[in-house]
């Protein structure tokens, strides 16, 4: 009998195992969403090269959750929760947003002073943490994930959301040309088509009228190209405005996390970028937003650790679904 972990993001599903919830995740996987006609088929190869019999299915997605339908919302995948698990043998499932997962794999970060930071995390920037507050976390990729971590009298709870899709607030000229060009096409410009993979792809080809994938600018960025490196930097300072929003928006004393596929690998950028100072230049709560701890999420499996901790979160016992 297996607990399957599941974690489907816009570009890639991540899968891993336990025998039961306490023990170590084993067999850790990241398949290319692209490679597979459905999420089905991609579960089935897996338990079927592990030999498992699976008993129960947790499911972190980067979707909307509203019921058993599951739309990812940046790639071709629409499934049913439920005829998933029953497909796949199992007699259970839970659904969550991929954000509470990566969410919940941050409870080490709510625990007290000092902070003993976690194995996968590099610490950006010490501040001073509010005790009993929220952590923020937040990150973009493929899209752009947004949650927050909150401690309570039973337990920690995570806070789902689709904070991605505020709409997004230009707050200089090159930012209100951005927007201008993507509302051309768009209509309402959501915070998640600027500040995201696809997002840095529209900024370049806006500023540059030429294409290039996001992989692509972020080499060139490192590398010192001067146009990635304005498109990355418009980006991250477009970042640091949804950070703020949504650090004020849930109180994140505790601090801030930064996840997501594109952050860890240009981080070395963030200093330069702007970042820090937009972060910081918001009015009357620029002094509690200057003195949030900032922390950098940098394992590729966090969904997955944080789904196993999910499924045996008090506050998510009652989405526990039979099949």
């Amino acid at each position: 009998m297996s607990q399957v972990l599941v974690d489907i993001g816009g570009t890639s599903i991540r899968l891993g195992w336990q025998s039961q919830q306490a023990e170590d995740i084993k067999d850790l996987v990241t398949y290319a969403c692209s490679d597979f006609a459905t999420p089905r088929d991609a579960l089935r190869q897996y338990c079927e090269q592990n030999q498992l019999k699976v008993d129960r299915v947790v499911l972190a997605v980067a979707a909307e959750i509203s019921g058993i339908e599951v739309s990812i919302t940046n790639n071709h995948w629409i499934f049913n929760a439920e005829e998933l698990a029953r497909e796949l043998g199992a007699n259970e499932y839970l659904l969550i947003n991929d954000f509470a997962a990566q969410a919940f794999s941050n409870l080490a970060l709510l625990g007290p002073e000092p902070i003993i930071i976690p194995q996968h995390h590099i610490f950006l920037r010490k501040g001073v943490r509010s005790a009993g507050s929220s952590l923020l976390v937040t990150g973009p990729g493929t899209g752009l994930g947004v949650a927050a971590l909150l401690p309570s009298g039973s337990g920690p709870m995570v806070i789902e959301g689709e904070g991605g899709h505020v709409s997004y607030a230009p707050r200089d000229e090159n930012e209100r040309n951005i927007f201008a060009a993507l509302a051309a096409e768009f209509g309402h410009v959501s915070a998640e088509r600027v500040v995201s993979g696809p997002g840095l792809e529209a900024i370049y080809w806006i500023k540059n009228n030429a294409k290039l994938a996001a992989p692509e600018i972020g080499a060139g960025a490192l590398a010192g190209d001067a146009k990635c490196l304005r498109s990355v930097n418009l980006m991250f300072k477009s970042f640091a405005t949804v950070v703020a929003n949504a650090a004020l928006s849930f109180g994140a004393g505790s601090g801030i996390v930064i996840a997501g596929g594109i952050v860890p690998r240009l981080h070395v950028l963030l200093d330069q970028s702007g970042f820090y100072e937009r972060l910081e230049d918001h009015g009357r709560r620029s002094e509690f937003l200057a003195s949030l701890p900032i922390f950098l999420a940098i394992d590729k499996f966090a969904g997955l650790r944080g789904a196993a901790l999910a499924s045996c979160s008090r506050q998510l016992q009652n989405r526990t679904v039979r099949c």
